[in-house]
Parts: structure tokens; sequence; C-alpha cells
């Protein structure tokens, strides 16, 4: 990951230190920052834009000691409000969906996946004629060097959430990872379902 030379944004890193600033608490924050050796982050917190900030390598270290510090099932948590939180802010403050409110539901969601894939550089949508496209996530960040008997991606889901609560109202769909690359699979792979 180190030679690929991908840059997490300012914004992707904001909502990270805002998610778990939410969550876990500032002194906590503090840790996980410092642990991760990027506590100069939370000195001068990066703007609301779209310019590079750290490399992916760095951000998955946030996620990592995120991880050292709940253990697991508490990562799974954080991580999925900081999947939320990211698109939740390109959303609201960078208005990258404005121009597809007036799409059908499936349309929205489609156009919201092939968004991510392109803003974040990871995974792929996939068609679904339900509705509108699953995520293929063949370079997932939290699966590096990471082994669970059960999926863990919930950065993803978090995503997921939120686009699938703009395009089809909140409580509609939920999403659920049924691969996962720390399980063995060949991809993390994402599909909603009804609730």
């Amino acid at each position: 990951m180190a030679a690929d030379g991908k840059k997490a944004t300012n914004m992707a890193i904001h909502s990270v230190i805002d998610s778990i600033e939410e969550i876990i608490g500032e002194k906590a924050l503090r840790l996980v920052f410092r642990a991760a050796e990027l506590e100069y982050l939370l000195d001068d917190p990066p703007p609301y834009d779209w310019e590079p900030c750290i490399s992916t390598e760095e951000q998955v270290k946030i996620y990592w000691e995120v991880e050292k510090l709940l253990g697991l099932n508490g990562a799974i948590g954080v991580w999925r409000r900081i999947g939320y939180n990211n698109i939740k802010y390109t959303v609201e403050i960078a208005h990258v969906l404005d121009g597809f409110a007036d799409l059908a539901p499936v349309e929205k969601f489609q156009k919201g996946i092939e968004l991510v894939c392109i803003g974040s550089g990871k995974g792929r949508p996939v068609p679904n004629d339900e509705y509108g496209a699953d995520l293929d996530v063949y370079d997932c960040l939290l699966c590096k060097d990471n082994t669970s008997n059960k999926p863990i991606c919930s950065l993803y889901e978090g995503v997921m959430q939120y686009i699938s609560d703009w395009a089809f109202g909140k409580g509609v769909y939920f999403p659920r990872e049924v691969h996962c690359m720390a399980r063995g699979d060949e991809s993390c792979y994402f599909v909603l379902v009804k609730k």
C-alpha cells in the first residue's frame, strides 16, 4: 500500500476525527492519533475539502489504532460511523450528489455508489436491478493484515447506509457485507437488504 501513492482527502480525515471524537471522546481520539503518530492533525485539523491529506497507509493506521483501543467489536461500530459521516459530509458540504436529486431512487443509489468508488479510489460498483448497485471492494483498507471469522468492513456499510437513506429514504434498506477478505474471501462485497 505504501508504494501505491494514494492519498486520503482532507474531508475524509476530518470526518475520521469527528466520528472518533463523537463516539469515544476527545481523550480516546488523542490516544488513537498519538499511537498512529498523527496527533498533529488534531492540533490543526484539515479543512473540509478535496485536497490530499495523508497517505492511505497512514489512514489505515488510524483504523488499526481504534481496533487496538476498543477491540474488533468496538472498532466495527466506530468504523461504520466513520463511513457514514465521510459520505454525509461529502454530500452535505460538497454537494456532490445534488445533480442526481431528480433521478429515480435506483439511479440515485447507483450514481452515489459510482461516485464513492471514483472519489475514494476504492472498489467498483456491480449492477443490481433491484436497487442499482452492489459494492465490490477488492482493495479494502480494513482487511489488510486482519483476519476474522465474521465480516468486519463496516466502514463501507456506513457509506452504503447513508447513500441508501438518501436515495430510498431512511430505513428502507440495510447494507450487509456478504464476503470479506478478512475471512479469506477474494474481495469485500456489499449488498442491500430490505429492512
